[in-house]
């Protein structure tokens, strides 16, 4: 079951995230900002709004007979100002230095001069009520008494405070005939993140997003196909050289692993030419030496130097071979893995072993097929001639593919079981090759295993006898391991 992470995989996903974290942050700054300048903005407004509409009520109420005072507020009232008139003297409240600079701003439009408090008093406020609802003044003056909060549309309906945040000015003037006049004026502001900021966001987010995957999908397309190649030339496969191109890190990349990989098979090509020289000159002089040998009278004699030789002969003809098991001459096909190993287990019981094996279903891999059939041989031969028999099981799940050989003999001592995959490393107490062989199976087939990504371990078993077992990964394109 594959676990959920929040922090994607892939270089695109990552890159996603984090533009879109960034365009978060530099989205609630600007709307910060914004909201800042805004405000700083309308509070000039309102101020200027609210002196103005106190100096013009101020003047045509003087203008008026007093009893038409009320029907004049009345008419100054809309939905976010409203006027009262009032016989009541308020009582005087301290004001913050800017609000005793807009009422001598307020005292020098009226009169020309400049009058401070408590003849004029200017209140500043924030909020989110609405200034012209009918509320309980803390000077115990009923703002709004007897007046019509305006012709505008009615405050919104429905529990809680309008959403708005409200900048709003309230002026108290006097009046020539001893009355107060109070001017509220305000302007509703829309909340910071709104709708049209959220939508803005999320589309600059799905741009943003969509040119990032397009462009690190197309610029990284050279980046999986060496990451690709890379995986099946540690299988050893060949690999043809990669086209160098995309962006100058990828084509860097690439470059280096072609040169690598050309290095790597000349060094390759020369071992093998090495090896195929001391090979041709090493056969003539043992067969030499054979011959030579039949001519000694000694029989003792010529059957112990005899003997010796042909030891001789396997051990180069086997140490040929491990060599070659690292060589990447054959090519990759898919087969069946049940029919190869079968195949093997065949042979074997053709010549009297006891080999059972088990398969949980079809099971196709790429590989090269020669040299992993090698391999599980030299796995089967080894189980057949210590433990007596050879159960093979072959099992894929979880993106591996496992072949493991289990036999019934008395398994390996716990601190020489690494040793026994080094070449030429005999656990087998004899010297004798025919009951313990040279020491190369298991190396060769560690190489042959290591060579297609996989890995060969050994463990014993609980019950008794020895468990082999080779992990062999899912390649990534290509052909399908698994059926």
């Amino acid at each position: 079951m594959s676990r959920f992470r929040l922090w994607p995989a892939g270089l695109a996903g990552r890159l996603v995230i984090l533009l879109v974290a960034a365009l978060a942050l530099a989205q609630v700054g600007l709307v910060f900002t914004l909201r800042s300048e805004q405000d700083a903005i309308l509070d000039q407004v309102v101020h200027g709004q609210a002196l103005n509409q106190a100096v013009t009520l101020t003047r045509l109420l003087a203008a008026l007979p007093p009893d038409r005072g009320d029907e004049l507020a009345k008419a100054f009232g809309s939905r976010e100002s409203c006027a009262d008139i009032s016989r009541v003297t308020p009582a005087p409240r301290a004001m913050n230095p800017t609000e005793a600079r807009l009422a001598r701003l307020l005292g020098r439009m009226l009169h020309g001069v400049e009058a401070g408090p408590p003849q004029i008093a200017i209140e500043r406020m924030r909020g989110s009520d609405r200034p012209c609802i009918p509320t309980d003044r803390p000077d115990g003056m009923d703002i709004g008494a007897g007046t019509d909060v305006g012709t505008g549309p009615p405050p919104p309906s429905g529990p809680g405070p309008d959403p708005r945040r409200v900048i709003a000015v309230s002026a108290r003037v006097p009046l020539d005939d001893g009355r107060w006049l109070t001017m509220r004026s305000a302007l509703g502001v829309p909340p910071g993140w709104n709708r049209a900021a959220l939508l803005s966001f999320l589309l600059s987010s799905l741009a943003v997003g969509t040119v990032a995957v397009v462009a690190i999908r197309s610029q990284t397309r050279s980046l999986r196909t060496l990451a690709e190649a890379s995986d099946r030339f540690g299988r050893g496969e060949a690999v043809t050289p990669l086209p160098e191109n995309g962006p100058a890190e990828v084509a860097a990349a690439t470059r280096a692993f072609n040169t690598m990989q050309e290095r790597l098979s000349l060094f390759l090509r020369d071992r093998l030419r090495l090896l195929a020289g001391i090979s041709h000159d090493l056969r003539t002089p043992l067969t030499t030496l054979r011959l030579k040998a039949e001519f000694i009278d000694d029989e003792t004699m010529r059957e112990d130097l005899i003997a010796t030789i042909d030891e001789l002969t396997v051990i180069c003809e086997a140490t040929l071979a491990f060599t070659r098991a690292e060589a990447t001459a054959e090519d990759t096909v898919s087969v069946q893995l049940e029919r190869l190993v079968g195949d093997v287990a065949e042979e074997l019981r053709l010549g009297g072993a006891d080999v059972t094996v088990t398969a949980t279903g079809p099971v196709a891999y790429a590989c090269r097929p020669v040299s992993l059939k090698r391999a599980v041989r030299n796995l089967m031969e080894n189980a057949v001639r210590y433990g007596q028999r050879a159960d093979v099981t072959i099992h894929a799940a979880n993106g591996e593919v496992q072949i493991a050989v289990q036999d019934e003999g008395p398994g390996l001592p716990e601190d020489r079981i690494e040793e026994a995959f080094q070449p030429f490393v005999r656990i087998e107490p004899s010297r004798n090759a025919e009951t313990g062989g040279i020491g190369l199976g298991l190396a060769i087939a560690r190489s042959i295993v290591k060579a297609h990504g996989g890995t060969l371990t050994l463990a014993n078993r609980a019950e008794g006898g020895l468990r082999a077992e080779i992990m062999l990964p899912r390649q990534t394109g290509g052909a399908n391991p698994a059926a």
